[in-house]
């Protein structure tokens, strides 16, 4: 009966730590689209991330004269082609935390999956545990 109840623990913290970081990307994303400012971007460049992955390396300017950048997630193709044209979303205050718009816009239909799976996880964990007793 311990196996099983420290099984459960493991499973509520690790499923609580993920629903709390998805959580988070989520609020994240969505506030970047429905109240950040947008810019246009340009790709200068891809990275090679482990595993086989690819990401786009983007810069954009808020300011004239003011370049920023912002890397993509790592996909299985290039997400973006060097010199192809990208919307990036931006925190006016903060223009450092930016994002893909096209990412910001497929995030949130991850994020609520994933997260809504994370919920169940967790709750059965407290349920099992509840009934360990």
């Amino acid at each position: 009966m311990l196996a099983v109840r420290i099984i459960l623990s493991v499973l509520l913290c690790a499923s609580s730590l993920v629903l709390l970081t998805n959580l988070h990307a989520l609020r994240r994303a969505r506030a970047l689209e429905s109240g950040g400012a947008r810019a246009t971007g340009q790709c200068v460049d891809h990275f090679w991330p482990s595993g086989g992955y690819v990401g786009a390396i983007c810069v954009y300017a808020v300011e004239p004269g003011e370049e920023m950048r912002v890397r993509s997630s790592r996909y299985t193709t290039a997400p973006v082609e060097i010199g192809e044209e990208v919307e990036v979303l931006y925190r006016p205050g903060d223009p450092k935390s930016s994002m893909l718009a096209f990412e910001a816009k497929n995030r949130t239909g991850f994020d609520v999956a994933l997260s809504s799976v994370m919920a169940v996880l967790s709750a059965g964990a407290i349920v099992g545990l509840a009934l360990t007793v």
